[in-house]
């Protein structure tokens, strides 16, 4: 079971790399305009058929059109959340490389319990990020006031899968460990 929840990690850190910078949902506005989110800032496609240009604005790094990403009226925290989702994902993706080090090399050898630990918070870090996009973004930005917004594929599969992979690697290695401890209780 270790094995495979080791399996597991490497291929949640691969799917939180790939995540941190694709389309997790989209919004169509009013004017017919298509807006997508991302960990990593805002796109407007503007109007394809009248030749509007596509606009973008980033809030990792700060660039872009700021009056696109400028903040909706009492947006500031949801702002905040939404520029957390970027770091939530990077630093889910070293910790499960950290984990991947930690439970396969066995370090430190008498705290076994610190690599699962470890591998029990990248969920957590999933979970938020996609909280942080999902339900803050169309409060944060004015843009996005009264829109809805749509979770877009692949992107949002991505995060998702990471997310979903990284809690089953955790409950095999808590699992795993469980049984560990059981066999070595009955000799």
């Amino acid at each position: 079971m270790e094995g495979i929840a080791l399996l597991l990690l490497v291929a949640s850190a691969l799917l939180f790399q790939q995540s941190a910078t694709a389309t997790w949902a989209e919004a169509r506005a009013g004017d017919g305009r298509r807006l997508q989110v991302s960990p990593i800032g805002l796109t407007d496609f503007g109007l394809g058929t009248t030749g509007t240009p596509s606009t973008e604005c980033r809030w990792w790094p700060k660039l872009g059109d700021a009056e696109l990403c400028a903040d909706a009226p009492d947006g500031a925290m949801q702002m905040t959340w939404l520029r957390r989702a970027y770091p939530l994902v990077v630093i889910a993706m070293w910790t499960a490389v950290l984990a991947l080090f930690l439970i396969a090399l066995r370090i430190p050898r008498q705290a076994q319990s610190v690599g699962v630990f470890v591998a029990m918070t990248i969920p957590a870090m999933g979970l938020l990020a996609l909280w942080s996009v999902g339900s803050q973004s169309s409060r944060a930005l004015a843009i996005l006031a009264g829109l809805t917004l749509e979770p877009v594929m692949p992107g949002f599969a991505i995060i998702a899968s990471a997310t979903a992979l990284s809690a089953v690697a955790g409950f095999l290695l808590v699992l795993s460990r469980r049984l560990r401890t059981d066999t070595s209780g009955r000799d």
